[in-house]
């Protein structure tokens, strides 16, 4: 069942928001600091999102994991957030989507589902170890977070897909898992589309012709390349990856659909908030702050031009298409 207004969220951190004490399964007691919650996604219409595995090298935190890891620290710290969403699951609060036939049940006012996506690959400790990932659930991966992996360099550490990281990504290709390339440093993100001929997304990214030409955004090349394996940009509400020196505005987020819409097509537009990531309601713009918010978000789209089957398509058509063919019979 696919209600018309049911969202998908490509890009939230139900699991770091949870190590930080979090309560994912109750209202928020302090809605200026946290917006992300079970209850708020519903009362938003989210009905599947693709919930994070997020490690970061350096870090000093139950996600973090010591910069010379050989890879072992890293996976107990991917592991302890796979064991949330695998509690969560246990209690009926969420549903982890696993193979295609699970995609049939979103938006059927059950319990939200759930797609894993892991950000930085550190937690795998070799290629080898990809198929046990894939059989805990694990259907996404972005290679890097900002400071690289042991795979590839990241937005904030230039570098190339290392050998390591070359077979990684055949291992996803083998078992079909979706390439995420979100935090892919401009090398390593052609190194990736020279490996793989694979479908590629990027969950949460914004445009750099819009906000400034860095690595964290997509250029008009890799836009273009992501659509034309039919692939799509998840939308970041961020307000410093909006706009570039000044607080962002419900306009700035939509131009950045539309440079899209405009430069690769309706298709390659969805959602992919980032929704107190790292920031608070309050550092996105107003009108797009929390998951209740986002009725507001699809009416200046509207107003901005999308048509009916734009808007579906960003609500949730798009990512529907991408997982109905990147997910396993």
């Amino acid at each position: 069942m696919t209600p018309t207004r049911m969202c998908i969220d490509g890009h939230l951190d139900l699991a770091y928001l949870a190590m930080q004490g979090v309560d994912m399964e109750s209202p928020s007691p302090d809605r200026d600091r946290f917006g992300v919650n079970l209850p708020a996604l519903k009362a938003g219409g989210v009905g599947l999102c693709l919930a994070t595995i997020f490690t970061e090298r350096g870090a000093d935190a139950p996600w973090g994991y010591p910069a010379d890891d050989d890879g072992s620290a890293a996976a107990r710290a991917g592991r302890l957030q796979l064991r949330v969403y695998q509690g969560m699951e246990a209690r009926g609060a969420i549903r982890i989507v696993r193979r295609k036939a699970d995609l049939h049940a979103v938006g059927d006012g059950g319990p939200m589902h759930v797609v894993l996506l892991m950000e930085c690959a550190d937690p795998i400790e070799s290629p080898d170890h990809a198929r046990w990932w894939f059989d805990q659930g694990l259907r996404v991966v972005g290679m890097a977070w900002a400071y690289g992996s042991r795979y590839c360099g990241g937005n904030a550490q230039d570098g190339p897909l290392t050998p390591q990281g070359r077979a990684l990504v055949q291992a996803f290709d083998a078992l079909g898992v979706l390439h995420d390339a979100s935090h892919l440093s401009r090398q390593s993100f052609d190194d990736l589309m020279h490996t793989t001929d694979r479908c590629v997304v990027a969950t949460h990214s914004n445009c750099a012709a819009i906000t400034a030409d860095v690595p964290r955004h997509l250029t008009n090349a890799q836009i273009g390349a992501i659509a034309a394996r039919g692939g799509l940009c998840g939308l970041n509400l961020f307000g410093k990856f909006l706009a570039k020196d000044r607080p962002a505005t419900l306009l700035d987020a939509v131009n950045h659909v539309m440079h899209v819409r405009t430069l690769a097509g309706s298709q390659a537009i969805a959602l992919g908030s980032d929704f107190d990531g790292g920031f608070t309601p309050l550092d996105c713009p107003a009108g797009a702050q929390r998951p209740e918010e986002l009725p507001v978000l699809e009416a200046a789209l509207a107003k901005a031009g999308l048509t009916a089957a734009d808007l579906q398509g960003f609500q949730h058509g798009n990512w529907l298409r991408v997982l109905q063919a990147a997910l396993p019979d």
